[in-house]
């Protein structure tokens, strides 16, 4: 492990190479310490709002924690992949679109052969892209305990609140893992912004779901949304509706009003209901499209 020059006088900063270096390292941490990955929004916090950490470990020389691999049957997605390589990988795209455009949706070009997706949940912003395609795969989170064994949580798991996670101070993420999607499986990601780039979500959302082409069937539906309160979560309501049901005009109208009732459930009462509301009607039919289905609402020409 080599020591490295500090941003600041009272920072220290340390490199590891592998997890083992990073092992050792995360015994070296107190509250102060923070691990630096593509650090768009640590910097900026240490920069513009005062944060002052006692020690950096900077994971950017750990090889082993970037890329994306198939393996006995599952998908994994090291924490140091940046988006601008989980945009283009072709296991993502084909496995888990939805992820995929969630990873093209963030920031500008700059930002995302910077950032990643380990910080993107680290942050737990309610608004991280990642989070709800995440959700939406039934993906773990691949934990270095401070014994250097490694744990799989759950990401619904880890990512418990407002910018707030379980993980222990002396913990990473090392990656993602989630099976790997059955041939009859759609996914999408969709959300809204108050920009056409660069934009912050004011609502997302990502859904993974079976589609049997023979008989326009929907099974097996997982919706992860985004933006909505605290922490992105799955909305057990949307995917019970949508659950045996054929992809057709109908069942996109429906999906359209339930996606609305969805906002009303999640933040009730709270200024920005109307706008989401009225939003989440755009969202269903950009994720009817996304799924492949030839349109939302009941337009003409659907399935």
């Amino acid at each position: 492990m080599k020591p490295a020059a500090g941003v600041a006088p009272e920072t220290a900063v340390l490199a590891p190479r592998s997890v083992a270096e990073l092992g050792a390292a995360l015994g070296q941490t107190g509250a102060r310490s923070r691990l630096l990955a593509g650090g768009t929004d640590l910097v900026r916090s240490m920069r513009w709002d005062g944060l002052s950490p006692d020690l950096l470990i900077d994971l950017g020389d750990i090889s082993e924690l970037a890329g994306v691999r198939l393996e006995d049957g599952r998908v994994h997605v090291g924490a140091m992949t940046r988006f601008a390589d989980l945009q283009a990988d072709p296991v993502i795209l084909r496995h888990a679109p939805c992820l995929a455009q969630a990873a093209a949706s963030i920031g500008s070009v700059q930002i995302r052969n910077i950032a990643t997706i380990g910080g993107n949940v680290a942050n737990a912003s309610p608004c991280g892209d990642t989070i709800p395609a995440l959700l939406a795969l039934r993906a773990c989170v691949r934990v270095l305990r401070p014994d250097g064994s490694v744990a799989e949580r759950p990401v619904h798991g880890v990512v418990t609140g407002y910018e707030t996670t379980c993980l222990a101070r002396d913990e990473a993420i090392l990656g993602f893992v989630f099976e790997q999607p059955g041939a009859s499986c759609r996914s999408t990601f969709v959300k809204i912004g108050w920009r056409t780039s660069v934009a912050v979500a004011r609502l997302s959302m990502a859904v993974v779901v079976s589609y049997d082409a023979g008989s326009g069937m929907l099974s097996a539906p997982r919706i992860g949304l985004g933006a909505l309160g605290e922490t992105a979560f799955r909305d057990g309501g949307l995917e019970a509706f949508l659950d045996g049901r054929r992809a057709d005009a109908a069942t996109a109208r429906l999906f359209a009003q339930e996606c609305a009732a969805a906002v009303r459930r999640a933040i009730s009462g709270r200024y920005s209901l109307p706008y989401k509301q009225a939003a989440a009607v755009g969202l269903a039919d950009d994720a009817w499209q996304g799924l492949g289905f030839a349109a939302g609402r009941g337009r003409q020409g659907d399935d």
